[in-house]
Protein backbone atom coordinates (compact mmCIF):
# COMPACT_ATOMS: atom_id res chain seq x y z
CA UNK A 1 0.00 0.00 0.00
CA UNK A 2 0.95 3.57 -0.70
CA UNK A 3 0.06 6.26 1.95
CA UNK A 4 0.51 9.99 1.53
CA UNK A 5 2.05 11.82 4.94
CA UNK A 6 -0.88 13.11 6.30
CA UNK A 7 -1.99 9.50 6.60
CA UNK A 8 1.17 8.53 8.27
CA UNK A 9 0.79 11.00 10.73
CA UNK A 10 -2.14 9.51 11.68
CA UNK A 11 -1.06 5.94 11.86
CA UNK A 12 1.70 7.43 14.19
CA UNK A 13 -1.11 8.65 16.02
CA UNK A 14 -3.54 5.70 16.05
CA UNK A 15 -1.17 2.79 15.67
CA UNK A 16 -3.26 0.43 13.85
CA UNK A 17 -2.58 -3.59 13.39
CA UNK A 18 -1.67 -4.45 9.64
CA UNK A 19 -0.83 -7.23 8.09
CA UNK A 20 2.48 -7.57 5.80
CA UNK A 21 3.38 -9.59 2.92
CA UNK A 22 1.39 -12.42 2.84
CA UNK A 23 0.86 -13.58 6.49
CA UNK A 24 -2.40 -14.58 8.24
CA UNK A 25 -0.33 -12.82 10.98
CA UNK A 26 -1.43 -9.44 12.26
CA UNK A 27 1.41 -6.80 13.97
CA UNK A 28 1.16 -3.38 15.22
CA UNK A 29 1.97 -0.32 13.93
CA UNK A 30 4.34 1.42 16.29
CA UNK A 31 6.19 4.29 14.45
CA UNK A 32 7.05 5.54 11.36
CA UNK A 33 10.51 7.98 10.96
CA UNK A 34 8.93 11.32 9.50
CA UNK A 35 11.70 13.77 11.18
CA UNK A 36 12.85 15.87 8.24
CA UNK A 37 9.23 16.25 6.48
CA UNK A 38 6.75 18.89 6.41
CA UNK A 39 4.39 18.78 9.15
CA UNK A 40 0.88 17.60 8.90
CA UNK A 41 -0.71 20.56 8.91
CA UNK A 42 0.30 24.53 7.71
CA UNK A 43 -0.29 26.93 10.67
CA UNK A 44 -3.67 28.72 10.59
CA UNK A 45 -6.36 30.26 12.29
CA UNK A 46 -8.82 29.08 15.38
CA UNK A 47 -11.58 27.81 12.54
CA UNK A 48 -9.39 27.27 9.12
CA UNK A 49 -7.23 24.53 10.88
CA UNK A 50 -4.77 25.05 8.74
CA UNK A 51 -3.75 23.24 5.19
CA UNK A 52 -2.61 19.99 4.36
CA UNK A 53 0.99 21.22 2.68
CA UNK A 54 2.00 20.56 -0.78
CA UNK A 55 4.52 17.20 -1.23
CA UNK A 56 2.31 14.75 0.36
CA UNK A 57 4.23 11.83 -1.88
CA UNK A 58 7.21 13.43 -1.75
CA UNK A 59 10.70 11.60 -0.08
CA UNK A 60 8.50 9.57 2.01
CA UNK A 61 10.18 6.88 4.32
CA UNK A 62 9.47 3.22 3.03
CA UNK A 63 9.76 1.29 6.49
CA UNK A 64 7.61 1.28 9.69
CA UNK A 65 9.21 -0.18 12.79
CA UNK A 66 6.09 -2.70 14.83
CA UNK A 67 5.97 -2.39 18.54
CA UNK A 68 8.25 -5.35 18.52
CA UNK A 69 10.86 -3.54 17.46
CA UNK A 70 11.07 -5.51 13.79
CA UNK A 71 10.96 -3.34 10.65
CA UNK A 72 8.84 -3.51 7.59
CA UNK A 73 8.31 -1.95 4.33
CA UNK A 74 5.48 -0.01 4.37
CA UNK A 75 4.87 -1.33 0.54
CA UNK A 76 4.08 -4.92 2.08
CA UNK A 77 1.15 -4.38 3.97
CA UNK A 78 -1.91 -5.47 2.55
CA UNK A 79 -4.66 -5.24 5.24
CA UNK A 80 -5.05 -2.72 8.18
CA UNK A 81 -7.46 -2.43 11.01
CA UNK A 82 -7.45 -0.67 14.34
CA UNK A 83 -6.14 -1.55 17.49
Amino acid sequence: MKFPLHQLYSLNRSKPLVQVDDTDEWVQWDTCDLDGLPPEREKGSMTDHGKIPGGQWDNLPTKFTDINGNEHLISDIHSLKSS
